[in-house]
This record gives structure tokens, C-alpha cells and sequence, in this order.
């Protein structure tokens, strides 16, 4: 990575292979997990494993225990299988960064210019946290796993969106941020 880019060039850059794989890896053991959580509390509620419940306070936990497992397979089955394509489809880069804004495919296939960005923060070494002008965002069309996620991180009190720099090939989430805030800086409206 060179310290001399311009603010005119285009940055591609490509998810890292064995980032993927790990990330893979951690997907199917989970969703495993949540299969044998699921299978475990259904033996339990037809009472395979030990007496079945009779009253209604029994059935509260091992019903409880099935629903999270059962959304631990949706969630952790369905970023299983988002790595696996991302990891065995051919290498292509996945995040743009222009002179006048930048594309994520992995958040939609718009581009988003620098002039939308309210603020920029890093999100514990792991990604950054965009805050994004709303009128704009109405506008973007994001994917699935976009909507989702951002439906989440505002339960949590992060509003934004979400650019996963972990799994990026060759670029730390510092680096990555001290690239978005130049361009922001440089390519944000002119005040000419």
C-alpha cells in the first residue's frame, strides 16, 4: 500500500482468501452448533433424552433453547454460505475507492459519494461505521445482508453502515480509514 495516492486514483481492493476461510471455518462450526442445540432440544420435548416435560413450566426452556438454535442455523448457515461463494467464486476486488465516492459490492452495487458521509468512525479494529445522510440512504438500494445488519446495528445504538474491513486482503481497518477520511476531505462538496 503506498502512502502516495492521489486523490484521483481508484483503490480496488479484494477480500483476503484465508481471511474467507477462516470466516468459513467459524460459520459452519456455528451452525452445527446451532443444529445440535436444535436436534438436543427437540429430544428433550419428546422426551429422548430423560422423562418428557409434563407441565408448562418445562417446556420453557427447552423452547426458548429451539428457537435459538433454530436462528442460530438461519444466521450463522446463511454467513456460511455467503463465505463459501465469496471464497470459491473467482477473485475480483470488492471495495472502490474514487476521487468522488466509493462502491462496497458487499453493501450494494451504487456507488456512495463522499459528500453523503456525516461521519466515519472505526468500530474496534474490525470495520468502519458510516453515518450517512439519510435522505441519501433512502436512495441506495442494499443488499439483504445490508438491510439486515443495519436493522441490527441500530438496535444496538450504531446507526450507519457497516464496511467490514477484516476479511479485506492487505489493508488494516487504520489504513483503510485514514484513506476514506483524505477522500472525504478531498472530494467532499465544493465550497467554490
Amino acid at each position: 500500500m503506498s502512502d502516495k495516492l492521489k486523490a484521483n486514483d481508484c483503490l480496488e481492493i479484494c477480500e483476503s482468501r484465508v481471511r474467507l476461510g477462516f470466516f468459513l471455518a467459524g460459520g459452519i462450526l456455528l451452525t452445527l452448533g446451532g443444529l445440535l442445540m436444535t436436534g438436543a432440544c427437540i429430544g428433550v420435548l419428546l422426551g429422548f433424552l430423560g422423562p418428557p416435560p409434563t407441565r408448562a413450566r418445562q417446556f420453557v426452556s427447552p423452547i426458548l433453547a429451539l428457537l435459538i438454535g433454530v436462528a442460530g442455523i438461519i444466521m450463522f448457515g446463511f454467513a456460511a454460505t455467503q463465505a463459501a461463494g465469496r471464497l470459491f467464486d473467482s477473485r475480483h476486488p470488492v471495495l472502490f475507492l474514487t476521487r468522488d465516492g466509493f462502491k462496497d459490492i458487499r453493501i450494494s452495487s451504487e456507488w456512495i459519494p463522499w459528500s453523503t458521509i456525516l461521519s466515519l468512525k472505526d468500530y474496534r479494529g474490525k470495520g468502519l461505521v458510516l453515518d450517512v445522510d439519510p435522505q441519501f440512504l433512502t436512495k441506495l438500494r442494499p443488499g439483504f445482508v445490508t438491510q439486515f445488519t443495519s436493522m441490527a446495528n441500530r438496535l444496538f445504538g450504531y446507526r450507519g453502515l457497516w464496511i467490514a474491513a477484516f476479511p479485506l486482503e492487505n489493508m488494516s481497518t487504520r489504513a483503510l480509514l485514514e484513506i476514506m477520511r483524505d477522500r472525504i476531505e478531498r472530494g467532499g462538496p465544493s465550497t467554490g
